[in-house]
């Protein structure tokens, strides 16, 4: 039975990623403003009715589904007692691996943005659920953290871990294991600046 359900809820992420090429396809071409749910299940091959199903709006077809990080890579985080950002980034190394990326969405998005600039918050809003999730599992294994300081390091963490996916997206060699990495590297470049600023006014 769970094998089952595993593979009718890859099905579902499968066609919620169609829906969302549709609907980012149709945006690209067509402008976003001209788009409409109609448009997009047609596009994408299914019924009016099936896009309810997968997204209330267009605007949520837009930005798609973002899937949560799995409960073994949580008590795997939670359990460990290495450093924090180390451990954090090998957590969000395991998450992108039970992800889906694809070069083409990120590029088109890429398009998108640039075209229609007053769509980049409805973006970076859809990064909240992720970043609750961080910042919640960051108080956890983290208590001395206060609840600010954790949700500020897992906003820096997922608005790095969003230009290491568009860095992805644009490169034709950059491989996918490389962008959890790449995502860290900016975060500890902005902690050792942040120390160095600190240097000089001590």
């Amino acid at each position: 039975m769970p094998a089952r359900s595993t593979l009718r809820d890859r099905r579902r992420q499968q066609t919620a990623r169609e829906i969302q090429s549709a609907m980012l396809r149709l945006a690209v071409r067509d402008g976003y403003g001209a788009v409409t749910t109609e448009m997009i299940a047609t596009e994408a091959g299914i019924s009016p009715r099936t896009f309810f199903n997968y997204y209330p709006n267009k605007e949520a077809a837009l930005v798609g589904k973002s899937p949560e990080i799995g409960p073994d890579i949580t008590e795997s985080f939670r359990q460990g007692t290495g450093p924090l950002i180390k451990a954090l980034f090998e957590a969000l190394d395991r998450h992108l691996r039970d992800s889906y990326l694809n070069r083409d969405t990120i590029r088109m998005i890429d398009t998108l943005l640039e075209r229609s600039p007053e769509l980049v918050p409805q973006f970076y809003a859809s990064l909240q659920t992720l970043t609750a999730q961080l910042a919640e599992l960051i108080g956890q294994r983290q208590r001395a953290i206060g609840h600010h300081d954790a949700e500020l390091l897992a906003d820096m963490t997922t608005h790095a871990l969003a230009n290491a996916i568009r860095s992805w997206a644009q490169s034709e060699t950059m491989p996918e294991t490389d962008i959890a990495s790449h995502a860290r590297i900016q975060v500890e470049r902005i902690g050792a600046i942040i120390s160095d600023r600190q240097n000089e006014n001590a």
